[in-house]
C-alpha cells in the first residue's frame, strides 16, 4: 500500500517536471482576498471615480469632458454667394432694357471671359463700368399638382401625377405661373458707343448668346432669417434647369409670393405624406382606389432667396431624402 502511494507521489511530480505546472501544498494558499487591490506603480494613471446605482446611471466626477455635436449645434451651412446671383425667378414676361447683339469674332455661343457688343449706348444713358444681368425667358410654368377651372369635359382626363409633365393634350393642363427667368451671367461695359456698346463677360452660369435680354445689375446678397407666425402651405413647382431629383444647394420655386405673405430669408420644411393604397376589385385605373394618408416625411428645408408677386425662389439649405416637383412645403415653425 505504501509502495503504491510512493509511486503515484512520484508520477505526479514528473508530470510537473516536465509539464511546468507549479503545485502548492499545506499553507501556501493562505492568503486573505478582502479588500485586495494591485499595488501602485510610478507611472500609473489613475482612472477616473464613477459613483451611481441602478437607479441613477454613473456619473464621471473627473476626466476629459465628453465632445460631440448635438443636431441642433451643427454649423450652419453656408451658401455659395454665387447661388443667389444665378438662382432666377418665374414672372410674367419682363421689358428688357437691351439684348446682346453679337457675340466677338461671330460666335454662337460662350462662356467667357469674352467680349460681345450691346444695343445700348450714350442715347440710352449708358456709361462706362455699368453691368448688366444676361438672362432669358423660354419655358413657361404650369403647376404641377393644382389644375385650372375645369369643364365636363375634363372627366375624360387622366389624373395628373405631381413632378409629371403636361404636355400630352388629353391631361388637364395645371394652373399658369409664369416664366420661368435663367440668369446667363452679368456683363460689364467697357467701351460705349452712340446705339451700341461692347461689354465683357465677366461671370457666367450658362452659354450666353446672341439675343439674350438684358436687366440692369443688381447685387443680391444672402438674406438674414425671417421668421413667419402666419402658416403657409404650398407646392414645389419648379426646379432649376429642369432637374428632376434635387439635393443640397439646388434652386427651386414655389407657388407661394409676397401677397401670400412670403419674404426672404424665411425657412420652408419640404415634405411628403405617403399614402396607403388599397385596390378593390372593382377598381378601375384610379377610381375605387381607398387611399389612407400617413404621418408626413420631412424631406429637407429650404431658405427663401427672393420673392415676385405669387411665386418665390429658395435654396435648398438642409436635404434628408430626395426632393422633386410637385412635392408640398409648409413654413417652419
Amino acid at each position: 500500500m505504501r509502495i503504491s502511494i510512493f509511486l503515484v507521489f512520484i508520477s505526479i511530480q514528473a508530470v510537473g517536471f516536465f509539464s511546468d505546472i507549479k503545485f502548492a501544498f499545506g499553507n501556501d494558499l493562505q492568503v486573505s482576498l478582502e479588500n485586495e487591490v494591485a499595488g501602485i506603480t510610478p507611472g500609473m494613471t489613475l482612472l477616473p471615480k464613477a459613483t451611481g446605482n441602478i437607479n441613477q446611471p454613473a456619473s464621471q466626477t473627473t476626466g476629459p469632458e465628453k465632445t460631440g455635436t448635438h443636431p441642433k449645434d451643427e454649423p450652419k451651412f453656408n451658401i455659395p454667394d454665387d447661388i443667389y446671383q444665378r438662382a432666377g425667378f418665374i414672372s410674367n414676361k419682363i421689358t428688357p432694357v437691351g439684348k446682346v447683339a453679337k457675340i466677338f469674332d461671330n460666335k454662337l455661343g460662350t462662356s467667357g471671359p469674352e467680349k460681345v457688343f450691346i444695343n445700348l449706348g450714350r442715347r440710352q444713358g449708358l456709361e462706362l463700368g455699368d453691368k448688366f444681368i444676361a438672362y432669358s425667358q423660354e419655358k413657361f410654368i404650369n403647376h404641377p399638382v393644382l389644375d385650372k377651372r375645369r369643364n365636363f369635359l375634363d372627366i375624360l382626363y387622366r389624373e395628373r401625377k405631381p413632378g409629371f409633365g403636361t404636355e400630352k393634350f388629353w391631361m388637364p393642363q395645371g394652373k399658369p405661373m409664369g416664366y420661368r427667368t435663367d440668369i446667363r451671367g452679368v456683363l460689364e461695359v467697357i467701351e460705349v458707343g452712340e446705339t451700341s456698346s461692347a461689354a465683357l463677360i465677366i461671370k457666367a452660369y450658362e452659354d450666353i448668346k446672341p439675343d439674350e435680354f438684358l436687366m440692369p445689375y443688381r447685387e443680391m446678397i444672402e438674406p438674414s432669417v425671417n421668421g413667419q407666425d402666419k402658416s403657409i402651405d404650398g407646392y414645389v413647382v419648379a426646379t432649376q434647369q429642369d432637374r428632376i431629383i434635387v439635393g443640397l444647394t439646388d434652386v427651386v420655386y414655389i407657388d407661394k409670393g409676397w401677397v401670400d405673405g412670403v419674404s426672404a430669408g424665411q425657412i420652408f420644411e419640404v415634405y411628403h405624406i405617403p399614402e396607403k393604397v388599397v385596390k378593390p376589385w372593382y377598381q378601375v385605373r384610379s377610381f375605387g382606389l381607398k387611399r389612407t394618408p400617413m404621418l408626413p416625411d420631412v424631406l429637407g428645408e429650404i431658405k427663401i432667396l427672393n420673392t415676385q408677386r405669387h411665386t418665390a425662389t429658395a435654396v435648398i439649405v438642409q436635404s434628408h431624402l430626395d426632393m422633386q416637383v410637385g412635392h408640398k412645403i409648409r413654413i417652419k415653425r
